[in-house]
């Protein structure tokens, strides 16, 4: 039977480990790396904004440009980069044109274009926090110690919330850093818009994250060794897609396939909350994490400890 209070010391466990532990401390590196870089691809041209605006101060005004000049050509300069920020989105996207004027326009253009970055490497953050849920102790036989005082299920479905946990905490870190900055920098739309945005953007992330940790959790009682865990969770996460997107470039229904993974839903989660795209995508998210943990723990169940 699943006991609460077991679960609760199980995930508590987990997540303490996973901060302490090299794997977590690899995984926190690697995600904050990673998501800064590609935050930075979208970011790194507002950093020439005001030196473009300074340079056009010196040589047009001689360095007494006023305030509503300046003002007027900020906002040349960002429509710019909005402009551009929105055509990286409808080429990565490929969007509707309702969602492509959700992302641009209602929504900071700046903030929908590195969410869309965040969620091609989402899955890969999530095999990082998740892959070595139960195979290191499987290998080394440190469960049978656990088995005298709980049940497998217990162990299985606590890991796995404490994985989560983790993976919630380690981009919550990346996020936080991303709203302080542009807060604090970005001047192409309001702070508050901007943070406001990123922090459903969070939610939305996790909400992706939770099939992928959970495919971690299969894979990961079913292999011994955490790396070749890893491996497997990377190729299940990532290998499908490619060769469903090398068919769609020669046969475009082959794209649908994709929909048999989360990977085929994702930008669904970028769509308004109250949108029937958003809600569907939602609920694929929650049915693909519950049937991966029902295959791992009826596995887990059966297997040698």
């Amino acid at each position: 039977m699943i006991r609460q209070a077991h679960l609760k010391l199980i995930a508590g466990h987990s997540v303490r480990h996973g901060i302490r532990g090299g794997a977590g401390l690899v995984s926190l590196f690697l995600t904050l790396v990673i998501g800064l870089v590609l935050a930075s691809i979208v970011i790194s041209p507002l950093d020439a904004v005001d030196q473009q605006i300074e340079r056009m101060d010196r040589s047009e005004t001689g360095g007494h440009m006023t305030e509503a000049d300046k003002a007027e050509a900020r906002q040349r300069v960002n429509l710019e980069v909005v402009r551009i920020a929105g055509k990286a989105i409808n080429w990565v996207v490929e969007p509707s044109s309702e969602q492509l004027d959700y992302l641009t326009s209602q929504q900071p253009a700046i903030v929908s274009a590195i969410l869309v970055m965040l969620f091609l490497v989402t899955p890969l953050f999530g095999c990082l926090s998740g892959f070595n849920q139960t195979s290191g102790d499987i290998g080394s036989k440190g469960l049978r110690f656990l088995l005298i005082r709980t049940e497998r299920q217990n162990i299985f479905i606590g890991r796995f919330i404490g994985t989560y946990l983790f993976a919630a905490l380690v981009n919550l870190a990346l996020f936080l850093i991303l709203a302080l900055y542009m807060a604090a920098k970005v001047k192409v739309h309001p702070s508050g818009d901007m943070v406001l945005w990123l922090g459903q953007g969070y939610l939305r992330v996790m909400l992706f994250t939770a099939p992928y940790i959970a495919i971690c959790a299969w894979v990961s009682c079913a292999i011994d060794s955490p790396f070749g865990s890893l491996v497997i969770a990377l190729m299940a996460a990532y290998m499908f897609p490619l060769i469903v997107g090398r068919g769609a470039s020669l046969y475009a229904s082959v794209g649908y396939l994709n929909y048999l993974t989360p990977w085929g839903w994702k930008y669904w989660l970028l769509e308004p909350v109250a949108s029937a795209h958003f809600l569907g995508a939602a609920i694929a998210m929650l049915a693909f994490c519950a049937g991966f943990l029902f295959l791992g723990l009826r596995y887990f169940k059966k297997r040698d400890l």
